[in-house]
């Protein structure tokens, strides 16, 4: 097996062992209805918290975060041609024609 895969098996069980650790004493200590959403809070809690951390470590979280950002709005967004390299913002480029293109910002 892949060592990143390996490494991803490992923080995958560390999260299910973190949200079972939680939700099992919730389980026990709490009354039927309450425990169930006080479960599902901390599963969607955990969830928020995991996905912040990840967007924080490839440095995406606060600058440009999916197309609900500002930063991210239809404005900002450069065509380069894949072809050419040259800087546009039409359907397809003025200097080669060509309609391959990557967004940039």
């Amino acid at each position: 097996m892949d060592p990143s895969t390996q490494y991803f098996l490992k923080v995958q069980l560390a999260w299910i062992g973190i949200s079972l650790a939680i939700s099992l004493p919730l389980t026990v200590l709490l009354p039927f209805p309450s425990s169930l959403i006080a479960i599902i809070g901390v599963i969607v809690g955990l969830t928020y918290y995991r996905r912040r951390k990840m967007l924080r470590n490839v440095g995406a979280y606060g600058s440009y975060m999916g197309f609900m950002g500002a930063k991210g709005s239809s404005g900002d967004v450069n065509f380069y041609c894949i072809s050419c390299g040259m800087k546009h913002r039409e359907a397809s480029c003025p200097k080669c024609g060509s309609k391959m293109k990557k967004a940039g910002f």
